[in-house]
């Protein structure tokens, strides 16, 4: 968007011989007020007559943060750097500055083509050119610098966007799986204390003949909470069934862990172990005692 003030655009002028030098002071440095009624320009025009001094001023404005535009390059420059030399170290400097070719023999563009890359950002002019001509040159080219600078930056936020977005995506997925696991365990956890407190006490309480008119409703209850824990996995079934201590217990035998090493992490005594494991046979309904219990549990529970 177009804000009204004027658009800065640095311009080298680069040419061993001093009278062009002197056609570019002319050319140029007046040119803010040569177009009027078109868009708001600030022209800011370097001249150098070596190689080796363009190369440095690229370098100091690149580390200004304060870049050129475009840049007028001779192609025979004496002594020190010729023009392509100086060219193709100025591109390693600033990949977007625009190069107008300058040179007053007849040369197969191709060269410099081949040796100062992008084609997008070179152009070959013969000498003698007209004033009019350079001014047109700049004003193009330094408008198409602008935009090209302009849409850089835009990309760059966008791509700055894009990575907060997905940054937040990804959060709002580790959240959501977060909810999830929550949101089940609390439900597997209402559902167990449902098992192991609330219903043994409608047992007993379906059991009091005095309350036999309420049976019924006893029974539904009864019915619902096998109903919940029957949607559950095996090992939240397992769990379900038994207190926090048996499945931690039943999760060791089932990993291979003997009951005396199980004692002995747990700090508690071999005989509370055997207890233990006889009580979760009793509450997994293992009658039979030639029924594995690491086999059984495997089965029930899965690898933790």
């Amino acid at each position: 968007m177009d804000d009204g003030q004027p658009k800065r655009v640095r311009i080298l002028a680069v040419d061993d011989d001093q009278s062009m030098l002197d056609f570019y002071r002319n050319a140029l440095c007046d040119l803010d007020n040569c177009f009027q009624g078109g868009p708001k320009y600030e022209f800011d025009l370097i001249l150098c007559a070596q190689g080796d001094a363009a190369v440095e001023a690229v370098r100091e404005a690149k580390r200004q943060n304060d870049p050129f535009a475009v840049i007028f390059l001779d192609l025979l420059m004496q002594p020190g750097l010729d023009g392509i030399s100086t060219g193709e170290q100025v591109r390693l400097l600033d990949p977007y500055v625009t190069f107008v070719i300058v040179t007053a023999f007849t040369r197969d563009p191709r060269e410099v083509v081949a040796r100062i890359q992008p084609e997008d950002k070179l152009l070959y002019i013969q000498k003698p050119f007209y004033i009019h001509e350079i001014r047109q040159f700049v004003c193009a080219l330094g408008a198409k610098w602008l935009m090209e600078r302009s849409l850089r930056g835009a990309n760059k936020e966008l791509e700055n966007a894009n990575k907060d977005l997905m940054e937040t995506h990804k959060a709002l997925v580790i959240l959501a799986k977060n909810l999830e696991k929550i949101q089940k365990e609390t439900r597997n956890s209402i559902i167990r204390e449902a098992r192991s407190t609330i219903l043994p006490i409608v047992e007993k309480l379906r059991r009091d003949v005095s309350l036999e008119r309420y049976k019924a409703d006893l029974d539904l209850v009864s019915n619902y909470i096998e109903d919940v824990s029957s949607n559950l996995s095996s090992d939240m079934k397992v769990a379900t069934f038994l207190s926090s201590a048996e499945f931690r217990i039943a999760s060791m035998i089932m990993n291979g862990t003997t009951s005396e090493e199980i004692a002995r992490n747990l700090y508690i005594s071999l005989a509370t172990v055997k207890t233990h494991r006889k009580n979760i046979r009793k509450k997994l309904n293992i009658n039979n005692s030639n029924v594995n219990l690491v086999t059984y549990l495997k089965h029930a529970i899965g690898p933790q």
